[in-house]
């Protein structure tokens, strides 16, 4: 499976600027031409949406995304709302959440099977399941609320933070139902992996700073090779 090591606006925390899961590629306008190419080419069946959230680049960061649902917080703009909601299927749920701790993508670790959801989300839990459609989790691993930015996970595996305990993990691992766990960094040492790197069922974009060994256990633990 062909793989691209990129960077957006000159950044290789990728995972701050792109969504993606197995239907949709979410990204900010002008960024390099060639990640937008390189879904085209080797994921024709993802539709790329073009958008901003909140009238911010950083789509990634504010983006909780699975096969079943996509939560934004409340602040998104009524034209980036109906651009999603026109390039979505019916019954792909977009659910917008009011809190003071918004950036769900950083929150939120999920797959289609569950979701690691940060403790600062706890009221949220049950909202958050309704929209994603899966059992969620709520908790604080490898010393950190940013569930999102600590781990990347598909359907196949998950790979968290180096400072993850054994029992955290073991906790991730069951609760988004996956067989592999492992952990890794991105980015040539980044322990945030979720900020360095997108990924669904099918492939992978990585930050351009990500090593060969650092691909190598990321695609080996989702099963992309």
């Amino acid at each position: 499976m062909p793989i691209l090591r990129e960077i957006v606006y000159g950044k290789p925390d990728i995972g701050a600027y792109l969504a993606l899961n197995n239907d949709y590629f979410l990204y900010p306008p002008k960024i390099n031409p060639k990640i937008v190419v390189f879904i085209k080419k080797y994921l024709p069946n993802i539709t790329p949406i073009e958008t901003t959230i909140a009238g911010s680049a950083v789509v990634g960061s504010f983006v909780a995304i699975n096969s079943y649902g996509m939560i934004v917080p409340d602040l998104i703009h009524e034209d980036e709302l109906e651009i999603l909601q026109k390039n979505t299927k019916k019954g792909f749920q977009i659910t917008s959440i009011s809190l003071d701790d918004n950036a769900f993508g950083n929150l939120i670790l999920c797959n289609d099977k569950g979701a690691i959801i940060s403790p600062k989300l706890e009221e949220a839990k049950d909202v958050i399941e309704k929209a994603l459609k899966v059992r969620a989790r709520v908790l604080r691993y490898a010393d950190s609320d940013l569930a999102g930015s600590c781990g990347i996970a598909n359907n196949s595996g998950v790979l968290l933070h180096p400072m993850v305990t054994e029992d955290e993990a073991e906790i991730i691992a069951k609760t988004l139902q996956v067989e592999e766990v492992d952990v890794s960094t991105v980015n040539c040492g980044s322990p945030y992996l979720g900020g360095g790197a997108i990924v669904n069922d099918f492939d992978a974009i990585f930050g351009r700073n990500s090593t060969g060994p650092e691909l190598q256990r990321m695609m080996e633990i989702l099963n992309l090779t």
